[in-house]
């Protein structure tokens, strides 16, 4: 008799959500990115990843000491340009 162990496949275990105390701040954050269409989760997810990125880049850089939180960090953003509808007037 074979080792059933050998077979069994290994379970998949999902992360659990993370639970964070909604403040006005926070509400008012989501209401700004969920402006783009997101839903709640995934503006969740872009601001953590955001965050992150940002912190690597600090560290890496050298700008501040790696595991330290900077005092500012700057956004910046390329113009997008929208095309304008069309000039209705006769």
């Amino acid at each position: 008799m074979a080792d059933q162990k050998a077979t069994r496949r290994p379970v998949r275990r999902r992360p659990s959500p993370v639970s964070v105390p909604r403040t006005d701040g926070l509400d008012d954050a989501l209401t700004t990115i969920m402006r783009t269409g997101m839903t709640q989760a995934e503006a969740m997810r872009l601001a953590a990843k955001f965050l992150a990125h940002g912190l690597r880049s600090a560290w890496e850089s050298g700008a501040v000491p790696d595991g330290t939180m900077p005092h500012r960090m700057l956004m910046r953003v390329d113009r997008q340009d929208t095309p304008q509808p069309a000039d209705q007037r006769v």
